[in-house]
């Protein structure tokens, strides 16, 4: 998007510039155009004047959109997070939540972007690795539509790359522990579709602890109140609550999250 944004203000520099030249020469009796090219030159040239305003009105609607996303996304994951600690008795600083989004175009092969994350300071940062679907935890979850829950700790110490390359398995090699993945699915169509995935990070020895109904219930939660507040399924619709709607639901109001994300959550009222 930004290297679209800058051939985009080269080319009106340039036309501009061309523009400018030929009014000149046309004012400076070197170059004697037709009236209706001069009324053309004019006309660009008054159009060139309002890109960069529209240019930076459309920048700005952009960024808002933007903001409100991550803060949509911080909100619920921060809130899912905390249900998981409620439901686990896992120790938060060892946890980290994720959501990924599945982008797909005929350009490029599908690829998982990851949206937001929310993380204890002593969980590990980002790869840096590119998921795509059928690669690593994540990717088997978004390829499959299904919940998948490794530790990866053996897997690692294996070799098995899990469908990385040796480059990206270097990079992270030893860096997870146990992985949780969720898929998001819209099924607001005829027919469903998976849009990305939730992945929970948890320590060494937690696989058990955060794959209990109780656990795996709010991220399901967490997946269907995103589907409804990010354009999935409209918030009225029906669309029945998951198990660990309830606990969800406790943890979005104790942080005070918006009545609308509460809403969309369903669950006991």
């Amino acid at each position: 998007m930004k290297l679209d944004r800058i051939w985009l203000d080269v080319g009106t520099a340039v036309l501009a510039a061309v523009v400018g030249a030929a009014l000149a020469l046309d004012r400076a009796g070197v170059w004697v155009p037709s009236d209706p090219l001069v009324v053309t030159l004019v006309v660009v040239t008054a159009l060139l004047a309002i890109v960069p305003a529209v240019l930076q009105a459309v920048s700005t609607a952009r960024g808002r959109r933007a903001a409100a996303a991550r803060e949509l996304w911080d909100d619920l994951l921060s809130g899912a997070l905390w249900a998981v600690v409620d439901a686990s008795a896992a120790d938060p600083r060892d946890l980290a939540l994720a959501g990924y989004r599945l982008d797909a175009s005929r350009r490029r092969p599908a690829r998982l972007s990851r949206v937001h994350r929310v993380r204890a300071r002593r969980r590990p940062a980002a790869s840096g690795v590119r998921w795509a679907p059928g690669k690593g935890v994540i990717g088997e979850c978004v390829a499959t539509g299904t919940v998948v829950a490794r530790d990866v700790t053996a897997l690692d110490a294996a070799g098995e790359r899990q469908g990385l390359t040796p480059e990206e398995f270097r990079l992270v090699r030893g860096k997870y522990a146990v992985v949780v993945a969720v898929p998001l699915v819209d099924d607001a169509g005829a027919s469903s579709a998976v849009t990305g995935c939730l992945a929970l990070d948890g320590p060494p020895g937690s696989l058990e602890q955060l794959t209990t109904p109780e656990v795996l219930g709010v991220l399901e939660a967490t997946s269907r109140a995103l589907q409804r507040l990010t354009g999935g399924v409209p918030v009225a619709a029906p669309l029945g609550a998951a198990p660990g709607a309830d606990r969800l639901r406790a943890a979005l109001e104790r942080q005070a999250s918006p009545a609308d994300r509460v809403a969309a959550v369903g669950g006991a009222r």
